[in-house]
């Protein structure tokens, strides 16, 4: 079986191309400025060839004993673990509807609980050099369609906004049309790519009270998901060296 996995290991690797196969001994080069350089490039070749990277980063990851290596091929690991998908750089809530307002001495009707709707979502916060920055979008913005998608629902709008944002890869042109004020604009951007768990969690702000809100959590769990699986490939590959001593 470990045989299989090595052909199968080294067919995937011919099929990228050994001109593109990244120079690993570069991240423990002893200049911290070509060690960071070379975890920028290799960054960067991770996102082009995601559906490949992750074995070979795991079976470089595994067979080095180089703790600089290891350390830095963890947040390219975490990289080639998630698909990369489109991103904007922005935090927002939902923009809740202007209720109706009832004509004078109309008996209004019997008060039904009814959930709130929302109509937009309000940008927060822009996170500086995203495209969304570069596309001057504002704080205070309000997004009222993504494409032909009208942005309008319930509760859970914000999530709903990121999954029709995160459905388009990385480089796809979106068109966003915002109220700014009393003005209707149209705002034309390119996605970039989604930030990993680790990187989201950095910027992710706390409430006032330092709790963490619901979008945390579930980044939160994603990164759990990914130590997971990491942890649990360095417990196979150490089954797999005990095996080999017994034989």
């Amino acid at each position: 079986m470990k045989t299989v996995a090595a052909l199968f290991l080294t067919l995937f690797s011919g099929f990228l191309g050994a001109e593109e196969l990244p120079d690993f001994s570069a991240l423990s080069s002893g200049s911290f400025e070509k060690r960071e350089a070379a975890q920028k490039a290799m960054y960067d070749w991770v996102v082009v060839n995601h559906e490949a990277a992750k074995a070979v980063l795991l079976k470089k990851y595994l067979k080095t004993d180089d703790p600089e290596i290891r350390v830095r091929l963890v947040p390219l690991l975490e990289r080639a673990y998630f698909q990369p998908k489109g991103y904007v750089g922005i935090i927002m809530s939902p923009e809740l509807k202007e209720p109706q307002v009832q004509p004078p001495g109309r008996v209004p009707p019997a008060q039904v609980p009814q959930a709130r709707e929302y109509e937009g979502v309000m940008i927060t916060k822009v996170f500086p050099k995203t495209p969304a920055d570069l596309s001057g979008l504002k704080n205070d913005d309000v997004i009222l369609k993504i494409n032909d998608w009208e942005v309008r629902g319930g509760f859970d709008l914000t999530s709903k906004v990121a999954a029709q944002i995160q459905k388009n890869p990385p480089r796809t042109p979106i068109d966003l049309q915002v109220r700014r004020g009393k003005e209707i604009m149209s705002i034309e951007l390119k996605l970039g790519i989604l930030p990993t768990p680790s990187e989201r969690l950095r910027d992710l702000p706390r409430t006032a009270l330092g709790i963490r809100s619901s979008s945390t959590v579930e980044v939160i769990e994603q990164m759990r998901k990914f130590r997971n699986w990491l942890e649990g490939e360095i417990d196979k590959e150490r089954k797999n060296l005990i095996a080999d001593r017994r034989l």
